[in-house]
């Protein structure tokens, strides 16, 4: 799946993005870095040349649709058509949800949800010319958790896991089989972006070579999703056999519930 394919991953300056670029370039993958640090994206396609791969570097702010609508004729005329999309960039914000500034609220959609949205609709043509193509969304396990303290982040999680869905299923019927849609949904991630939470007592922080290494595996797989660590596999299940009541029980007494109180991360993947 890699082997002589273009990977365009965002938020690839740091963080997980940045581990992807290097492990799918080791695997002959071609890698096409975005991130609105400028300097950073840089540094990661310099840091994948040096495995012998190609790499190109764009500052793109992806709030922003009129840098997203003309980065495909960027990316075409440097690096050619992509073959896989990798919608990586992602923020959060933490804190009582009338604490948090409305702005942050507002941002959050706009980078986790809108940005995916915008990204995969103007690459969609690249991946339909594909032979075989792959489009890896990240999520979240938040997304199929209510998350107090963090509500506008779980939500655009949420989002993104029925946008995936909605978008695997339709290409499904409209037969297109060239393109595998692959949601990831990891608990939390050791790369400072949740830096001051409480870790819920289910849950341990994986380390970014862990969950990059099971997001290849599903690529290999052309799976549906991935889910790390085992606790979130059984999230769907949870909640259809447990009553709500049990279900907010439950959070509280696993500290899932007060979790992200504190929250005082960084905000970029």
């Amino acid at each position: 799946m890699f082997h002589d394919k273009t990977f365009l991953i965002t938020g690839a300056a740091s963080g997980i993005g940045r581990l992807m670029a290097l492990e799918f370039a080791r695997r002959g993958a071609a890698i096409v870095v975005v991130d609105i640090n400028g300097e950073g994206a840089a540094a990661v396609a310099a840091e994948v040349e040096k495995t012998g791969a190609r790499a190109w570097a764009f500052r793109a702010d992806l709030t922003d649709l009129a840098q997203i609508e003309v980065l495909p004729a960027q990316v075409h005329a440097a690096a050619g058509r992509i073959d896989g999309l990798v919608n990586n960039a992602g923020i959060v914000f933490g804190g009582a949800f009338d604490s948090v500034p409305l702005a942050q609220h507002l941002l959050t959609y706009r980078v986790n949800i809108d940005a995916m949205v915008a990204l995969t609709h103007v690459f969609l043509p690249d991946l339909m010319a594909s032979r075989e193509a792959h489009l890896v969304n990240i999520a979240s396990a938040a997304g199929f958790l209510g998350v107090p303290y963090g509500t506008t982040y779980a939500s655009s999680k949420w989002a993104a896991v029925g946008f995936s869905e909605s978008l695997r299923q339709e290409l499904i019927e409209r037969g297109v089989d060239n393109i595998a849609v692959t949601t990831v949904c990891p608990g939390y991630i050791d790369t400072g972006m949740f830096d001051g939470i409480r870790m819920p007592s289910l849950f341990k922080p994986m380390t970014p070579a862990f969950i990059v290494s099971k997001i290849i595996e599903g690529i290999a797989a052309r799976a549906a999703f991935v889910k790390e660590p085992f606790i979130v596999k059984t999230t769907d299940w949870l909640r259809a056999v447990l009553p709500l009541r049990l279900q907010v029980r439950t959070a509280q007494i696993t500290g899932l519930a007060d979790s992200m109180r504190h929250w005082k991360g960084r905000k970029s993947a």
